[in-house]
């Protein structure tokens, strides 16, 4: 196809090259989908807008956000006389003007894709079908150079991860417990921070989703924010992203968690001077911690995932919380339902978690069902996860934030000791290691998560 044909819609493939190249400098979306998708500087058909491009992503590349001034330096640095010769970017300036909005993205990177496929195949049957002209050709030795060169094309053209033997992944199966046994991957485990839970799913782990669900007031995103600063605490830089509670509601629950200040008097009430100075030397303590906060109403997986694999790229990201699911913002597709779009935001997150190496926490909601069962205990189950079709099957762990006192019990029938200010989280399933129960104290207004201390003994771990 030339350069400055049509496609289909009518867009030119030169007009879509240009499109994305603006995109990339105008949208923190963008350059994370064209390296996702495998888009590479020789895919472009204009070799200029391919020269831009290359320069972008080196931008992006070094964790910085590109745009026209650093794009344009970056030319000049690459190859001053290209850079003169093109003018800089002033050639980008109308399509800049015209640019609305990054939904496109993915089409013109599977656009550009394709018609890069599509005159690799025209040069390559153009030389065979050249071959095939000469008299002293011999037609079989023709045919099993065409298969070679196709096999060739299909190869480096092939989308996701190519298959490998069963031996080369025993291999690194065994280099990965040699690193356990060193005790190389402790640097690189991610502790929750409440003994309970971590003894039995042996903490976070890169590459894995973890669902925390629980119903309204049941305390999951106060859980959840425990376990983030706890691991702040410990070292690891956490991502948190907040769609229900703003960045102020957020920090107080902390100080108020930090300080027994009286929650109430930070949101109706004054607090008394001796309760700002304690605000003030809490405040202190966080200053250097490795959290980082972003409260953006309706964000979307992709604007997460762009912001994610930023910091990954700065070194600024172990741990990645999204409060919570059924937030998630997004257009719902064309006949796709409340489940299915759940369904299509879980499945991203598990790619999230894969694509930055790092685990992916995620607060869902439960469903109304675990409140009509005859029994009143209201134990939850899989079952309960609200749209939990596809939630049951991508997330690797399953656990539930569980209160008895909520209910009505307030001594356990085993033991005899107070429920009072006890929480429990059912580990429902753990995809590479143990489900069962971890237990943790509250306090009356569910600002501070501690380790469950059994009364009479002075371990953390009543197992």
């Amino acid at each position: 196809m030339m350069n400055g044909e049509e496609m289909n819609g009518g867009i030119s493939l030169n007009d879509m090259e240009k499109a994305l190249v603006c995109l990339l400098m105008t949208s923190m979306e963008a350059p994370v989908q064209a390296e996702s998708a495998g888009l590479t500087q020789e895919m472009f058909a204009d070799a200029s807008l391919g020269f831009v491009y290359g320069v972008i992503m080196k931008i992006y590349a070094t964790g910085v956000r590109p745009d026209m001034v650093l794009v344009e330096r970056g030319m000049r640095e690459a190859d001053e006389e290209q850079a003169a010769r093109l003018g800089g970017l002033s050639f980008l300036l109308p399509y800049m003007l015209n640019v609305r909005h990054d939904g496109n993205v993915a089409a013109y990177v599977e656009g550009i894709k394709k018609q890069y496929k599509l005159r690799c195949l025209v040069t390559l049957f153009g030389t065979m079908a050249f071959k095939a002209g000469k008299v002293s050709s011999v037609p079989e030795e023709l045919a099993g150079e065409a298969e070679r060169l196709l096999m060739q094309f299909r190869q480096e053209t092939a989308e996701g991860t190519p298959v490998r033997t069963i031996g080369e992944l025993a291999a690194e199966a065994v280099t990965w417990h040699h690193r356990r046994l060193s005790g190389e991957l402790e640097a690189e485990q991610v502790k929750s921070g409440l003994a309970e839970f971590d003894y039995v799913t042996g903490g976070f782990h890169n590459t894995e989703l973890t669902i925390i669900a629980g119903r309204p007031s049941d305390g999951k995103t106060a859980v959840t924010l425990q376990m983030a600063l706890n691991a702040a605490r410990a070292g690891k830089s956490v991502c948190f992203f907040s769609l229900e509670m703003s960045s102020l509601q957020m920090l107080n629950r902390v100080l108020a968690g930090m300080t027994d200040v009286n929650p109430d008097y930070l949101r109706i009430n004054k607090p008394t001077g001796r309760e700002v100075e304690h605000l003030e030397e809490a405040a202190l303590r966080l200053k250097d911690l490795p959290f980082y906060l972003d409260y953006t109403v309706g964000a979307t997986v992709e604007q997460i995932r762009a912001k994610v694999l930023l910091q990954c790229r700065q070194g600024k990201c172990d741990l990645v919380v999204v409060d919570y699911l059924h937030l998630l913002g997004g257009d719902r597709r064309k006949g796709e339902t409340q489940e299915q779009m759940v369904g299509r935001n879980i499945r991203a997150l598990k790619q999230l978690a894969l694509d930055s190496n790092c685990p992916v926490l995620t607060v869902s909601q439960m469903n109304r069902a675990c409140e009509a069962r005859a029994d009143k205990a209201y134990l939850p189950v899989m079952s309960d996860l609200r749209d939990s079709g596809t939630i049951e099957q991508v997330a690797d762990c399953v656990a539930f934030i569980y209160r008895p006192e909520r209910y009505g019990f307030t001594r356990d029938d085993k033991t005899g000791h107070s429920l009072v200010g006890v929480g429990k989280i059912y580990i429902a399933k753990n995809r590479n290691g143990s489900t069962g129960i971890a237990r943790f104290r509250y306090n009356p207004s569910f600002t501070r998560i501690t380790d469950y201390i059994q009364p009479g003994t002075q371990t953390s771990l009543g197992i």
